[in-house]
């Protein structure tokens, strides 16, 4: 069986500016974020490419979520995770956590709420299951998914 692979990396703003007292989105932090494995093996959903099927190949992997908070303790702010749009057309993802995080779903070029509410410390820490979805015949080398976090404060 052929498999394909897609790089998850998670990362993380060299420079960010400091929270303000209005409403705004930044950025986040999450350099110690540490994805089970750097390459994901990706498996046909059916044996191979088959246009009923529509193509799909899966691959998934733990990831643990490591989102600096410091600089927004005590305030209350949303968190989302963010993942561009792809060379490769739409990738879907959805995850477990293990409730510290929320479980969701994302769509490349779109970002999903991962968690709201008061930032009591300076890291949150979860580890997710990571099951990525894309079409694989548009698939023809490795690719690199560049997840990345941002915070919205109220």
């Amino acid at each position: 069986m052929k498999y394909l692979f897609i790089m998850l990396t998670f990362i993380s703003s060299i420079l960010w500016i400091a929270p303000n007292a209005c409403a705004a989105t930044y950025r986040m932090d999450d350099s110690s974020t540490l994805p089970g494995e750097a390459q994901v093996k990706m498996h046909w959903r059916s044996l191979g490419p088959n246009p009923k099927s529509g193509n799909i190949i899966d691959g998934g992997t733990a990831v643990t979520i490591r989102l600096k908070t410091a600089p927004w303790l005590n305030r209350i702010g949303q968190i989302y995770m963010v993942l561009p749009q792809q060379p490769i057309g739409q990738v879907m993802v959805d995850w477990t956590t293990q409730g510290k995080l929320l479980s969701g779903s994302l769509i490349s070029g779109n970002r999903t709420l991962v968690y709201a509410g008061p930032i009591q410390t300076p890291i949150i820490e979860d580890t997710i299951n990571v099951q990525v979805h894309s079409d694989g015949t548009r698939l023809t080398s490795i690719q690199k998914l560049d997840f990345y976090f941002e915070i919205d404060l109220n």
